[in-house]
């Protein structure tokens, strides 16, 4: 069984400034993933690093970089969207369609069941026949991931997919992440350490550009190396079942 990523000799260093550097790291296959760190540690640059825009040898699934994209293997919700154009929200999610061939440009009342189905979960069948570019932030996240759910490719790579969602959006994204894990596995950036330590199978840690430590999150979320990285003294609690952080208060 091949890995879903395997990552070797990146290094990013524009005008000669190391932003990241990875020499190697494995991401598994089975499960999901977290990406987590401080500001500036190199996620979002990891991330698209794994979509074959920064170099280095990496490979998907056992093929390069390259072919999994050119085969759509990889989908993608980046941090800022394009909404500047003059689509509805069914026209936009709908440009994700595994099969852009077909006409998929289709009325709202004559959607594709898993369209339909994906507006539901997420909110966003009354907006339907709104334009993208009228809508919230947070809504226009939705419609992001929506977009790429409907490619149903095998591996969904989310920056920061939280921007802008409240919080039972938050947790929407994440259950439905979760009960589709037969159907794809999901590299996440992620701030939230409750929602990493809670959801994530596997967790890789960055600081200033490099890899501090990648396993399960129990291995790798501490409090002690938490409360080093990010330089505030974390508590790890827990409770019920799940897994919380909790800062000090420093005078």
């Amino acid at each position: 069984m091949h890995d879903l990523f395997q990552v070797q000799e990146l290094l990013v260093a524009p005008r000669g400034r190391t932003i990241l550097r990875v020499p190697m790291l494995s991401i598994p296959e089975q499960g999901h993933t977290a990406i987590i760190g401080p500001n500036g540690a190199g996620k979002s640059t990891l991330l698209r690093a794994l979509l074959g825009l920064l170099g280095g040898q990496i490979m998907a699934m056992g093929k390069p970089i390259t072919a999994a994209v050119k085969q759509r293997q990889l989908a993608w919700v980046g941090q800022h969207g394009h909404f500047n154009m003059p689509l509805t929200v069914t026209e936009y999610v709908q440009l994700g369609h595994a099969s852009p061939q077909q006409a998929w440009f289709q009325q709202a009342n004559k959607l594709p069941e898993k369209v339909a189905a994906l507006l539901e979960t997420f909110d966003l069948a009354p907006l339907a026949g709104q334009r993208i570019g009228q809508l919230s932030g947070g809504e226009q996240q939705r419609a992001s991931i929506v977009r790429a759910l409907l490619q149903e490719a095998p591996i969904l790579l989310l920056d920061e997919p939280f921007n802008h969602l409240d919080i039972r959006h938050q947790h929407r994204l994440m259950h439905y992440v979760h009960e589709h894990r037969q159907q794809f596995s999901a590299v996440m950036v992620l701030h939230d350490l409750a929602m990493a330590a809670n959801h994530a199978d596997y967790v890789v840690l960055l600081n200033q550009g490099e890899v501090v430590a990648a396993g399960s999150p129990e291995e790798v979320m501490t409090a002690e190396r938490l409360s080093e990285i990010y330089q505030w003294p974390i508590r790890r609690v827990a409770e019920n079942g799940a897994v919380y952080f909790r800062m000090h208060a420093v005078a």
